[in-house]
């Protein structure tokens, strides 16, 4: 027997846009200078800009606060190796409630030798970026790549521009910016119902950002 699947509400709706107004709280991968950073504060200003972006060392300590917080959303990113794992981990407490485009920042092979290096650091979702013949070191993140580099625990990395530029590092490749698909996953009991507004004056949010140490 085919089992009967009832549409949720907010595809039962349409083409009808959602609100987040509700959301006070948008949580994500960090430290700061990560792409998601980037694309939580362009999420913000276009839904929610009551809302603080809280940045974490892992998108899995990301994920733990939002189910522990009603009014708050994880946004993640499709390249994210272990995004699957976070999903079905949390069917219980989050859905999927959007999703959008927009490019990460420049991504960049960059030393602190200003040579190729020999050990690179690299979150594991660009590694791909690094030539066959240089040995990785993984890392939390993009922004994280860089600050290991900084530090001489790395040579090299891949980073993004912004970051390699805030470390003062030198850049041997630039790959440019990569059209990027991010996620925003919400409280299955979400208050979606009343349509968005908007306004054109933003304020930042505050960025907080929370930081396991033995990561750093």
């Amino acid at each position: 027997m085919d089992a009967h699947i009832e549409a949720s509400d907010y595809l039962a709706k349409g083409t009808a846009p959602l609100s987040f107004d509700w959301v006070r709280q948008v949580h994500t991968l960090g430290p700061t200078g990560t792409n998601c950073e980037r694309a939580a504060l362009t999420w913000v200003k276009r839904h929610c800009q009551n809302a603080e972006v809280f940045l974490h060392p892992t998108m899995e300590i990301a994920a733990e606060a939002v189910a522990k917080c009603r009014k708050s959303v994880l946004l993640s990113v499709v390249a994210y190796p272990h995004l699957h794992s976070i999903i079905y981990e949390h069917i219980g407490q989050l859905k999927l409630m959007d999703v959008f485009i927009m490019n990460t920042d420049n991504m960049v092979l960059a030393s602190s030798t200003g040579k190729t290096p020999a050990l690179c650091a690299t979150h594991p979702a660009p590694e791909k970026l690094i030539p066959a013949s240089i040995e990785r070191k993984y890392v939390t993140s993009n922004a994280q790549a860089a600050a290991v580099c900084a530090k001489g625990e790395a040579d090299g990395c891949i980073t993004t521009l912004c970051s390699a530029n805030e470390f003062s590092l030198t850049v041997l490749t630039k790959h440019g910016p990569v059209p990027m698909g991010f996620t925003i996953h919400g409280p299955l009991q979400a208050a979606t119902h009343t349509q968005p507004s908007f306004t054109n004056d933003f304020q930042n949010p505050n960025r907080r950002e929370f930081h396991d140490t033995e990561s750093l």
